[in-house]
């Protein structure tokens, strides 16, 4: 398995600039689109619990499978906004575990990339908490407090929903945008009253006993994260890109047919107790399918964001949506 740091992400971003540059001045040169790359370049999180990414990776399933084509497989660690900044850029080619919201986002800013798999969905595993000497006992005494959370991403969204089911206004509290593990030390160390976080961050926040919890996302939010990849990397590539999603399948199904061996595995790279992730572990859907009522639910998120100001208010939100999902590469 080949695993880069994120400051790969930045020297990558530079050449493929340079590459942009040099090819914008060789005037009526036309570059050839090869017949496959030489490298895929995969964006990843092992957040919230990616337990088929483990297993691949571990098991070097997708540098095996792309070693017949005579391809190269690089994992780069990356977060939130971070990969769809990456996959615009081209210095990613697929994402593994991007959450919906960030995509939606990004796709609505102009950028061209295409939800093609779900790769989780996990709304229990995803929650509201609050630090105990904050006197936050529901989400209803959050106004006037400090509350963290990642911008841009479906916690946002799970932290909106859950303001507008306690009728508390947004503007009504402070708002901190945060990194997940950022967040979890902050409400730990009291620097913010409250935070919205993922599991396992969430687990062992609410371990600590210094924290309680509020409301889980779930009935407020889809809480997915999917596989997206860059719109010219599937026109130039379709072909590698079904190979991509037969690979995840194939790692998914390993990890409920070796289910021990795959927990195990997620405890050790996530540095988590084996307990701890046998509880988790039930509260995702690993499943890749996304069906016409994932897709409608995505448009409805879609619809809340923009009445959030999120995204822009002239945007054709059902356009959006039909636009983003490509569900042309799942496996048969």
């Amino acid at each position: 398995m080949i695993r880069t740091d994120k400051s790969a992400i930045i020297i990558t971003v530079l050449l493929v600039a340079l590459l942009m540059f040099n090819l914008t001045g060789c005037g009526a040169q036309q570059s050839q689109v090869p017949e496959k790359p030489e490298v895929i370049n995969i964006g990843y999180s092992l957040r919230p619990l990616n337990v088929p990414t483990i297993v691949a990776q571990e098991k070097n399933m997708f540098e095996q499978a792309f070693a017949e084509d005579g391809i190269e497989v690089k994992w780069h660690e990356l977060e939130g906004p971070s990969t769809t900044e990456a996959l615009a850029a081209g210095a990613i080619d697929m994402a593994v575990s991007l959450n919906y919201v960030t995509a939606i986002i990004s796709k609505a800013s102009g950028n061209q990339i295409n939800i093609i798999s779900s790769f989780a969905q996990f709304p229990q595993a995803i929650g509201l908490l609050a630090s105990k000497d904050s006197g936050v006992e529901s989400v209803a005494d959050l106004k006037g407090k400090k509350i963290a959370v990642k911008k841009g991403t479906m916690l946002q969204e799970m932290l909106i929903k859950a303001l507008e089911e306690a009728q508390v206004k947004v503007e009504d509290l402070e708002v901190v945008d945060m990194e997940s593990a950022n967040a979890a030390n902050a409400v730990l160390l009291k620097q913010v009253d409250a935070a919205v976080l993922p599991d396992p961050l969430l687990m062992k926040t609410l371990a600590s006993g210094e924290t309680v919890l509020l409301r889980n996302a779930e009935d407020l939010i889809l809480g997915q994260s999917v596989i997206a990849a860059r719109s010219e990397f599937l026109e130039q590539y379709p072909d590698l890109a079904r190979k991509f999603l037969q690979v995840q399948k194939e790692a998914w199904q390993w990890s409920i047919n070796n289910s021990e061996e795959a927990l195990n595995l997620a405890a050790e790279v996530n540095n988590m107790d084996l307990k701890a992730v046998n509880v988790l572990y039930p509260k995702f859907d690993f499943s890749l399918e996304i069906d016409q009522q994932n897709v409608n639910k995505l448009k409805e998120s879609a619809d809340f964001l923009q009445a959030n100001g999120i995204i822009d208010k002239e945007i054709d939100t059902q356009a959006l949506i039909t636009d983003l999902v490509d569900t042309g590469y799942l496996p048969k």
